[in-house]
């Protein structure tokens, strides 16, 4: 991953500015932890989010670069990274076997923004 970028996203989950959702990238007012790197791309480039309303859904959603869950390419190459929901390693405490979890997992299973930081700091 770009070292850069990489800091920038972990000062982003630190800092406090954003509210934590799950299950999407951006739900109108909070982020999950890839929607919060897809807005460090949006401020850096001038671009914003799309609002959509899902007939199907019966919901509101927010795309960024057509992608509502994972990240668009053009964010993965900005950020030099080569999987649309990056996986880190983490000990299952109960088996102490080492477990791979998708990002955006931990981020819906109800990690926080400072342990996700950590993972990503640490792996990514």
């Amino acid at each position: 991953m770009n070292t850069v970028v990489k800091q920038k996203w972990v000062d982003a989950l630190r800092s406090g500015e954003y509210e934590q959702a799950q299950s999407k990238l951006f739900d109108g007012s909070n982020y999950c932890c890839l929607g919060v790197l897809c807005d460090l791309y949006s401020k850096e480039h001038d671009d914003h989010w799309e609002h959509r309303f899902s007939e199907f859904a019966n919901h509101d959603l927010w795309y960024y670069d057509n992608q509502a869950e994972v990240l668009p390419e053009v964010v993965m190459d900005w950020a030099g990274l080569k999987q649309n929901n990056p996986k880190v390693k983490l000990i299952d405490p109960e088996s102490e076997f080492t477990v791979v979890e998708n990002i955006a997992g931990l981020n819906d299973s109800g990690y926080n923004f400072k342990e996700l930081s950590n993972y990503i700091e640490e792996q990514l």
